[in-house]
């Protein structure tokens, strides 16, 4: 199976952004935005750093948000108390802006269908 690409629209702090490249990572616990994304929302994260392990194992320390998030299909945004900011999640060549982990897609109830 290859990766899942939607559009994704963000808000914050009154500030919202769409036409966001988002990848749906189902081995991903939380979501995570990158730091331009954070930057151009003039989101300040907070002082907590949550602590996460990389597909590597590296332990890594990034700090958090609270985002709205709201994919392509649906049909209202949803409220993620704990996102991360950092870049290394990333992937540059495809664009990916934000990753939706399982916590979107448990909040959305998101039914993933595999056809290959």
């Amino acid at each position: 199976m290859g990766r899942k690409y939607v559009k994704v629209e963000v808000s914050a702090a009154g500030r919202h952004l769409a036409g966001l490249t988002g990848l749906i990572d189902t081995g991903s616990d939380l979501t995570v935005i990158g730091s331009k994304v954070a930057k151009k929302l003039r989101l300040r994260p907070t002082m907590v750093e949550m602590e996460w392990s990389a597909s590597d194992g590296d332990k890594r320390y990034s700090p958090i948000v609270e985002l709205d998030v709201k994919a392509q299909d649906d049909k209202e945004q949803v409220r993620l108390e704990v996102v991360l900011v950092d870049d290394a999640p990333l992937d540059e060549e495809s664009g990916e802006q934000v990753i939706l982990g399982l916590d979107y897609l448990q909040r959305t109830k998101k039914v993933l269908s595999f056809d290959d």
